[in-house]
């Protein structure tokens, strides 16, 4: 993975190439950033940077064999640490398929990645013990060829007591060691581990090069490139699922679905669920996420600045009257009853039961919380 392969980040992309030059390593670094940012892919290409036996002034030679090697991730200094699912407990049980998706989609999510397993357990993912206890063997070995040995250990999130386990490699790891955890959320992340690495933050891609990346790589025309981009919200990963799951229509079934809400006829709402139901998972779960999008443009509208709003004409035309139902008591209750509505779908519940619950709800929260101003 070079820098130039991945969307966006230039500013980012200087420093790392800077604090490589100038060998201003942290021997343990957090590379944090909202889904679909690049984090992970940036953490690659950061590593492979290093290790580049013949680097250029702004990114990796690809040519030398150590490029060669952490281009198809088979360099045996770089090791990966992923959520597994039990009963598979430690990730070189999982290299091979690990090695696939990530190469066929570098911005992938947990979900994303636990989906591809062929299992039927609980899609939770965990880093075990047994994991961390890996690890702090396998750093413990000396580098077979490359400069830096390289861990990176994606979700530490997942890390909670086990990842104390962990606190004094991460503090002194081996000389000739680096280790790059990739998350998305500091606040899930153990303090103990947060004040042992370096933080490097991440931001989200900008529209412009979500749009552009999907004009270049994936052929797609102006117009849609510009739609998706703005409904992905810098997620480029979700980018790619809109454009795989398509995203056509998604309006005019959200205004009909808030007006049934609304409304609260059963028969009515009925008929939207066994329609939506039909669209397929990933369609429902970035339906939600687009739902959630439009709640917060209704209340920016009603309390904030307009200018601050990501709409076009039919959707302003839609939230300039919708605006007056949602409120600072029922914003929060209904986003939230969306986020917990895309966890359950991630783990396969009924769609149907998962809309009608959930229409029902939102209905509630739109009639009788108190308006404001």
């Amino acid at each position: 993975m070079r820098f130039k392969e991945i969307i966006g980040q230039k500013e980012l992309k200087t420093k790392l190439i800077s604090l490589v030059n100038a060998r201003r390593i942290s021997h343990t670094q957090l590379f944090v950033g909202p889904q679909g940012s690049g984090n992970l892919a940036l953490a690659v290409a950061f590593s492979q940077y290093i290790n580049c036996l013949n680097p250029l002034e702004d990114d990796s030679c690809g040519e030398c064999a150590s490029c060669i090697k952490f281009e198809k991730l088979i360099h045996p200094d770089l090791h990966f640490t992923i959520p597994t699912i039990s009963p598979i407990k430690k990730s070189n049980e999982l290299a091979e398929e690990w090695r696939e998706e990530f190469l066929k989609n570098p911005y992938l999510n947990d979900f994303d990645w636990l989906n591809t397993l062929d299992t039927k357990a609980n899609k939770q993912g965990n880093i075990t013990a047994d994991e961390c206890r890996d690890i702090i063997h396998r750093l413990a070995l000396t580098s077979y060829e490359a400069k830096y040995k390289t861990q990176i250990i994606w979700q530490p999130e997942l890390l909670v007591k086990e990842g104390n386990i962990l606190l004094k490699l991460l503090e002194e790891p081996p000389v000739g060691t680096l280790i790059i955890l990739v998350g998305s959320n500091t606040e899930k992340i153990l303090p103990t581990i947060l004040s042992r690495a370096q933080t490097i933050k991440i931001p989200k891609l900008l529209d412009e090069e979500i749009s552009s990346a999907l004009i270049q790589f994936h052929q797609c025309d102006y117009q849609k490139a510009s739609d998706i981009a703005r409904l992905s919200d810098g997620n480029y990963n979700m980018a790619l699922s809109l454009l795989q799951s398509g995203h056509d229509g998604y309006f005019e079934r959200y205004s009909v679905w808030m007006r049934c809400c609304f409304a609260g006829k059963v028969d009515e709402l009925q008929k939207w669920v066994d329609e939506i139901n039909e669209t397929g998972r990933e369609y429902v779960k970035n339906f939600m996420g687009y739902t959630s999008q439009m709640m917060r443009a209704a209340f920016i509208y009603k309390y904030g600045d307009a200018k601050l709003l990501r709409v076009n004409a039919e959707e302003l035309a839609f939230i300039t009257k919708f605006s007056a139902f949602i409120n600072q008591d029922n914003l929060s209750a209904i986003l939230q009853s969306l986020d917990e509505a895309v966890n359950q779908a991630e783990r396969n519940a009924n769609v149907k039961i998962l809309f009608l619950n959930l229409s029902l709800y939102i209905g509630g929260q739109l009639k009788h919380a108190p308006k404001y101003a």
